[in-house]
């Protein structure tokens, strides 16, 4: 969507705003650029266009307390004009005044089909940032139907089925968006995304694969291929993707640990090398659970017992709910001769052994979808 022309009545694009990375699936940035609606009636006041421009370059750098009062002063001087009303909510859901961008959104005139579908559109995405998701789904749905090739209509419906773990609808959606817009990098990466969390794994490395040749900077596109391929127990493929990935200008830090997890799968040795990805991960991953037990294991591994104790009590604060890590506690506190600590530990693990793989796995997905919805920068 780079290269577009400035419009004559210029509206504040709806990625700028926080609230659409709900679902750890979005890189989306905060850039902000204008579009025109194309069937405005009302001509604008002569004060309005320079009012919108101005307010869309506070949004850009990120000031929307004043792109929301320049909007304001756009919906005092020309109240019939759409635009001004529909940046002046974005700015406020921007702003997290969730309320207050229903009310102006609510209250916008919308004279034309499309002003009157962007309205729709825009009710449905702060409904879904409230939390009031049946709603939200009905009038972002509306709005797709209408207006099937629009992007941002597309992606905001997707993420509300994939926040609802309807895997398969939000499947249809981003696939159907994606084949209208076959150089959207997000659509595309909501599709792996909702292939992935529906095990078609072979149609999500595909998709992957894709985004990647489309985007062969694109780090999310990596880490969900590595993650596919870890899941579908393809190790070598894991790991390298994910070296292909850490050799990126910022490398994703979850690219570390899916290299230390793949290479312990794989019983290859590296002990090192994956201590060293482990580091690095804990550096750039809050509380990562997982990455402790994991070099709990390699420490433990070395007969390093003191730093496998430290490691492996890290990660069950972190994470009680992995086994794993009680398991591995329970061994290394036998070796060092302390009996009551180890027969407490395997208590705990004895108590939650049953689907312990599962568990792992669902670490993992949640780990992803943090990671995937956590990035930012890159003007779209």
């Amino acid at each position: 969507m780079t290269g577009m022309k400035w419009p004559t009545k210029p509206r504040l694009n709806s990625e700028c705003a926080p609230q659409i990375v709900r679902v750890a699936l979005l890189y989306l940035c905060c850039t902000i650029f204008g579009h025109t609606t194309g069937l405005a009636q009302a001509e604008p006041h002569p004060n309005s266009d320079s009012l919108l421009r101005t307010g869309i370059a506070f949004a850009q750098k990120g000031q929307f307390l004043e792109a929301g009062r320049t909007f304001a002063r756009c919906v005092q001087d020309d109240p019939a004009l759409f635009e001004c009303h529909y940046n002046l909510a974005l700015a406020e859901l921007a702003q997290n005044h969730l309320s207050q961008a229903y009310a102006v959104i609510e209250a916008a005139p919308h004279a034309t089909e499309e002003d009157s579908t962007a309205r729709i559109y825009l009710k449905g995405k702060i409904e879904a940032a409230m939390g009031r998701t049946e709603i939200a789904e009905q009038d972002l749905r509306a709005a797709f139907e209408k207006q099937p090739a629009q992007e941002n209509f597309a992606l905001d419906l997707g993420l509300v089925y994939l926040e609802a773990h309807a895997y398969q609808d939000s499947e249809k959606i981003f696939a159907q968006a994606s084949s209208l817009n076959p150089q959207s990098t997000y659509l595309l990466l909501g599709l792996a995304l909702s292939q992935f969390q529906s095990a078609h794994k072979t149609e999500c490395v595909d998709s992957s694969r894709r985004l990647i040749a489309l985007a062969p900077d694109f780090s999310p596109a990596r880490l969900l291929l590595g993650f596919a391929y870890y899941f579908d127990s393809d190790f070598t493929g894991a790991i390298d993707t994910a070296q292909k990935g850490l050799k990126l200008q910022d490398p994703d830090p979850f690219l570390y640990y899916l290299e230390a997890a793949a290479m312990l799968k794989q019983h290859s040795g590296g002990q090192a090398q994956i201590l060293g990805d482990l580091t690095a991960a804990e550096k750039g991953i809050p509380n990562c659970g997982l990455c402790y037990v994991d070099s709990g294991k390699v420490h433990e591994q070395q007969n390093d017992l003191p730093a496998a104790l430290a490691d492996l009590q890290k990660a069950v604060s972190l994470a009680p709910e992995l086994s794993e890590g009680w398991y591995h506690l329970a061994s290394v506190y036998a070796r060092l001769g302390n009996s009551a600590q180890a027969a407490k530990a395997r208590k705990h693990f004895q108590a939650m052994k049953a689907n312990q793989d599962e568990r792992e796995k669902e670490m993992m997905r949640q780990m992803l979808m943090r990671s995937l919805g956590s990035q930012g920068g890159g003007a779209r």
